[in-house]
């Protein structure tokens, strides 16, 4: 029942990602598992999900944050067989990112951020809905000479709570002991301070975690076991992981439970504050938002501050990784709703498409409609040690209820309802919520 614990309904793919080398050993195993855990999601799936696949787990850095949760620097594959897990390498993105053929045109704010005319691997999770992001995802890593099965998207802070869990780990070959406090500064410093085109030094230390990892994972006890499966189930119910699969009735099966990272708003009111830093940094180390949402006869308005108290313009390696924090922000409301203004920094912006120009618009917003929801994007610049504010209003029909999101790799946000200029809620948001509005 020990190793059985290990693959835990979708949490199989996710700990075995860490916990590889005890897997279960032939169908018997399988039987008993799907006897005990029958009703469970993915139970009856798995010798589907497990017959001679190739799982890719995204290993994202949160403090340069993405849509899907971070920026996608390293990822590890996964292979499997009928009686568990076969093989598992880590590999630095920039591998397959540099094996791709043809040319593939960028959205329009990474042109404008980088200038460089193309889109490639390293910045493909860029869509807010992991539905499309995810198969946007799969199709670079394929053009890399990758198979891809099914996508994990995970974040650094994922590793973090895991060392949380089992404690410190010692590496064979590094003179580290990694700790959940000390790892995203190791990993930071092994992947930029004296690394060079082709340097293999970042997945060779991500590697050697992972090994690590593995071994502790291996002679953790029943409850840390049962803590680890907590964990993982926690962060799938919260978006701190998503799911893609190549397969459309596993993804079904993950889409019921909210666990793909989809745009759905369910008829009620809706509300998404996406952010992509586009400065090449870690500037997310030091940003604090917060959010007042005022509902008012058929009005809303929407108001948020990002406060960046990093000390420096620009990285200091390897002291510091922050900076500048250059964003894209896209706020997701119903596509019932008709925008008013878009305001950032007190400067009203004008409803206009960004233009495939290099340089950074600031002076305009756009609306893009995906289905019953509307997607509005704009940049907002906020240098170290300021703060900025956007402003979003707009009319829109009367909900019962709102949903809030909070995007993967934010841990939390500070969020204030006003409804007929009275505070309705207050809260420290660190999942999605569902605030009624309105009494019948």
């Amino acid at each position: 029942m020990k190793q059985l614990l290990f693959i835990l309904g979708t949490s199989l793919i996710v700990i075995l990602f860490v916990v590889g080398g005890c897997g279960f050993s032939g169908y018997k195993n399988l039987r008993i598992f799907r006897w005990c855990f029958n009703g469970l999601p993915f139970v009856e799936q798995l010798p589907k999900i497990l017959d001679h696949k190739s799982y890719l787990v995204m290993l994202q850095n949160n403090t340069e944050l993405r849509a899907s949760g971070g920026f996608l620097g390293s990822y590890a594959k996964i292979l499997t067989t009928p009686n568990g897990v076969g093989d598992i390498t880590v590999q630095d993105i920039y591998v397959p990112d540099g094996q791709l053929v043809g040319h593939v045109d960028p959205p329009i704010p990474i042109q404008q951020a980088f200038g460089q005319g193309w889109w490639k691997l390293r910045d493909a999770n860029w869509d807010p809905d992991f539905q499309i992001a995810g198969e946007q995802v799969a199709w670079f890593f394929e053009q890399g000479n990758e198979k891809v099965d099914g996508l994990i998207a995970i974040n650094l802070s994922l590793v973090k709570s895991w060392l949380e869990v089992l404690g410190e780990v010692k590496l064979i070959d590094y003179p580290d002991v990694v700790t959940s406090s000390n790892f995203t500064d190791l990993a930071q410093s092994y992947s930029e301070v004296s690394a060079f085109p082709g340097s293999t030094q970042k997945k060779d230390f991500l590697g050697a975690v992972g090994r690590a990892l593995i071994l502790k994972s291996q002679q953790a006890s029943t409850k840390q076991l049962l803590q680890l499966v907590k964990l993982v189930f926690l962060k799938l119910k919260n978006g701190e992981i998503l799911l893609w699969f190549k397969d459309s009735e596993l993804q079904r099966i993950a889409a019921a439970r909210h666990w793909t990272g989809e745009l759905e708003s369910d008829g009620n009111d809706y509300l998404y504050i996406v952010e992509s830093n586009l400065g090449a940094n870690k500037a997310n180390c030091c940003i604090e938002r917060n959010v007042i949402h005022k509902i008012s006869q058929g009005h809303e308005q929407v108001n948020i501050t990002w406060k960046n108290s990093g000390q420096f313009e620009n990285p200091v390696k390897p002291f510091f990784w922050g900076g500048n924090y250059i964003n894209y922000v896209r706020v997701v409301i119903p596509a019932t709703a008709r925008v008013a203004d878009v305001i950032v920094n007190n400067r009203q912006l004008i409803n206009k498409l960004l233009d495939n120009q290099y340089g950074i618009q600031e002076d305009r917003y756009e609306i893009e409609t995906r289905g019953n929801l509307q997607i509005i994007g704009f940049w907002v610049m906020v240098p170290a040690g300021e703060s900025r504010s956007a402003s979003i209003s707009y009319k829109i029909p009367k909900y019962q209820s709102l949903v809030v999101r909070r995007q993967p790799g934010i841990i939390s946000l500070d969020y204030q309802l006003f409804v007929e200029g009275k505070l309705v809620s207050s809260k420290r948001i660190d999942n999605d919520v569902i605030i009624p509005i309105w009494t019948k």
